[in-house]
């Protein structure tokens, strides 16, 4: 059974997970009443068990929803949230953007939801799972880092490039163009295109854009799990700051008007109490 404890904890990774995975968590809600958060489209892929009343993942903008389960989502680009009502324990491995390019051979596309067999196997899938739902998260986590570096990885000089461009990215905060970017890495702009689409499954817009918005949220609420109401009053606060629409864009990777709709859509979630 799922432990009754609402608790958030962060775990580092070892060393031999460098340029696969960043950190891990373990995320429980007893579910005495609804929980609504936010997850942010970071540029990052994500290694999840879940154990328990499984939630549900909704599209604030199109209302499109799907099972809160077991999986391995690609790198990703819009924000969703997360609505759990039952008792649950969820457990995550944030990768590295490049982590699923080294990982499997198949070409990454973001926003997508893959089995989790694509990278665990049953045998380390229920081994974790059994010792979630005990209540011991050590366990848990350690069967799925040890899972993951068992497997053989991809490499190469364009992941190696990239990975390079993706830290300086990350290192300004999404604060620059890609012409900077590739200047950076000594490359063209078309090249920089080809790795991102290779290697990301997004054009290097949307990793600049998501990056900016992850930021400038995190820098309002904090780190851990996000809440929809404090994401509502920061993005509601940044638009009606008066700041030159250029300069909305460029710290918060989107457009006032689409800030203004996201803000709308999750406003009218939580009023809704997540139905």
């Amino acid at each position: 059974m799922v432990v009754a404890v609402d608790s958030y904890r962060r775990f580092p990774v070892p060393a031999a997970l460098a340029g696969i995975a960043e950190h891990a968590w373990v995320a429980r809600h007893d579910g005495g009443s609804p929980h609504t958060e936010v997850l942010l489209p970071d540029g990052r892929g994500l290694v999840q068990v879940v154990r328990g009343t499984g939630g549900q993942v909704v599209d604030p903008l199109t209302g499109e929803r799907t099972p809160d389960r077991d999986g391995l989502r690609s790198a990703w680009t819009r924000v969703v949230v997360a609505e759990q009502t039952g008792p649950v324990a969820r457990l995550g491995v944030q990768l590295h953007p490049l982590g699923l390019a080294r990982l499997r051979e198949a070409r990454p596309v973001a926003d997508t939801w893959l089995p989790l067999g694509e990278v665990l196997g049953t045998e380390v899938v229920t081994s974790a799972g059994e010792v979630l739902a005990a209540g011991d998260d050590d366990a848990a986590v350690a069967a799925v880092l040890a899972g993951l570096a068992a497997l053989p990885r991809r490499s190469g000089a364009d992941l190696d490039h990239l990975e390079d461009a993706l830290r300086y990215v990350d290192e300004r905060r999404g604060l620059v163009r890609a012409t900077d970017v590739a200047r950076e890495v000594a490359t063209s702009l078309g090249e920089l295109h080809r790795w991102c689409a290779h290697l990301l499954g997004m054009a290097p817009a949307q990793y600049l854009s998501a990056v900016r918005f992850s930021t400038f949220v995190r820098e309002s609420v904090g780190a851990g799990p996000v809440d929809a109401a404090a994401t509502v009053a920061a993005i509601e606060w940044f638009v009606g700051a008066g700041y030159p629409p250029r300069e909305v864009e460029r710290f918060s990777g989107l457009p006032p008007v689409e800030l203004r709709r996201l803000a709308e859509h999750l406003a009218q979630r939580l009023a809704a109490g997540g139905r």
